[in-house]
């Protein structure tokens, strides 16, 4: 949804040239142009962190957009309810999911495997897996650790628990697993 594509009303005032108003109306449409981006993006993206990263992006923005609009009186932000009530409903949406829960166990679990403690991020990936997450990074992750520490069981069964729970949808890495699978 498209929801600054005329999102204020430009003013004319004796307080700013014309060149003013351009160059500020000129970054307001930017700062709409970039919500909305990031709003579409984490809406539609199967990535976790991409989700919550652009819906942070979003928010940084409009509170930027706000303050264009609190200092300049030729701003006016015309659907402000509207995409308030979209970031929070995404924050809600986001929230209720436990994706917030499921990129913080991934980078935790990351971490962990940058530091060499291998067991640790094993175990951190695997308090995911319990919870049938559709994240492909937890599975991927999971089973090339497995792999590496020659545990083929384990990396099997966390392949069959991919292709469980990664959508068929998100084709990409659901074939990685299908084909990263037992031979």
């Amino acid at each position: 949804m498209n929801f600054f594509s005329n999102f204020f009303k430009k003013e004319k005032s004796s307080q700013y040239s014309e060149k003013d108003i351009d160059s500020i109306s000129s970054i307001a449409y930017q700062l709409g142009d970039t919500i909305n981006e990031s709003l579409a993006i984490a809406t539609d993206s199967n990535n976790i962190d991409t989700k919550l990263s652009r819906l942070a992006v979003a928010k940084i923005k409009l509170e930027e957009l706000k303050n264009l609009e609190k200092k300049y009186s030729f701003v006016t932000i015309t659907t402000l309810d509207e995409v308030e009530k979209r970031i929070s409903h995404l924050e809600t949406k986001f929230e209720n999911s436990g994706l917030k829960e499921i990129a913080e166990g991934n980078s935790n679990g990351d971490l962990l495997e940058k530091e060499g403690k291998i067991e640790e991020a094993i175990f951190q990936y695997e308090l995911l897996v319990d919870k049938k997450v559709d994240t492909p990074f937890t599975y991927r992750r999971l089973a090339i650790l497995y792999r590496k520490s020659k545990r083929r069981e384990d990396e099997i069964r966390i392949l069959n628990s991919a292709l469980e729970n990664i959508p068929q949808s998100n084709s990409k890495h659901y074939r990685w697993f299908a084909y990263s699978g037992p031979t």
